[in-house]
């Protein structure tokens, strides 16, 4: 469906009833790469996977955008949709948002599921990969996040055994608005640091990496969650960075059993 949310229309994916869970997806993708989670949850939960502006099936923001920004849709989002309070799972880029929300509304949130996700402010290195990946945009359209996203998203293993799911993703990211892929990828590079946050998180939180993941490895996302105070920690073996799609029942079975073992 599509509702107005902050003087824009956004595109969201809502199935299921029962406590709300909140998924948001990273960069260059859509609600879409959340669709087993989906399927998994909506049975016992109210699943809410919104397009971020800019992506899927939502309006491109005409100015520029900040994460916090996104945020506040998502804030928004649950006013409109009447949700006091859900489960929040951020991958990636969503994880990025998770931390804004976590900052802007700590008590609208029950439980916190962060995927494949960094606490960190880019670096100048970072940074100027993101602004190159905006000039890229421009030029080539949304081919040029694709093909330097896929070989970072799945294994080679993956790719090579699994050509359908290759396919869905290339078609994914390649009808993605060029424009609003160039909002998010300015959005992330002048992100603030969120490791002051970690400490105070005060939910039940999830973490989750894949062990080949190129883009947030283990390392940096154990790092993560040992700064969270109770935080769960889980690596996916024969995954790399989009593991809700590359190993989604490991996933799934994370996700269900720390919803029903979680006071939500």
């Amino acid at each position: 469906m599509k509702l107005t949310i902050n003087n824009a229309n956004l595109y969201v994916e809502e199935q299921g009833q029962g406590t709300p869970v909140i998924l948001l997806h990273g960069f260059p993708l859509d609600h879409q790469m959340w669709k087993l989670q989906i399927e998994a949850l909506s049975s016992a939960y109210r699943v809410i996977a919104p397009d971020l502006r800019g992506m899927g099936q939502s309006d491109v923001p005409d100015s520029n955008i900040s994460l916090d920004q996104y945020a506040d849709d998502v804030l928004a989002l649950m006013d409109k949709l009447n949700i006091q309070k859900a489960a929040l799972g951020g991958f990636s880029m969503g994880g990025y948002i998770a931390f804004s929300l976590l900052r802007k509304a700590p008590e609208r949130f029950s439980a916190l599921v962060l995927a494949n996700t960094r606490p960190e402010a880019d670096g100048q290195d970072g940074r100027k990969n993101r602004l190159n990946m905006a000039v890229s945009l421009y030029d080539k359209g949304p081919a040029a996040a694709r093909d330097v996203m896929l070989p970072k998203l799945l294994t080679e293993q993956t790719r090579q055994s699994d050509p359908q799911l290759v396919d869905e993703l290339n078609t994914v990211m390649g009808s993605m608005p060029a424009e609003g892929l160039i909002h998010a990828s300015l959005a992330m590079a002048f992100r603030g640091d969120s490791v002051d946050l970690l400490s105070s998180i005060a939910v039940p939180t999830l973490v989750i990496v894949g062990e080949e993941d190129p883009i947030t490895p283990p390392s940096v996302m154990k790092k993560m969650a040992d700064q969270i105070k109770g935080s769960s920690y889980h690596v996916l073996p024969a995954a790399s960075h989009l593991t809700p799609l590359e190993q989604p029942e490991a996933f799934n079975t994370l996700l269900l059993d720390f919803l029903k073992n979680t006071n939500i």
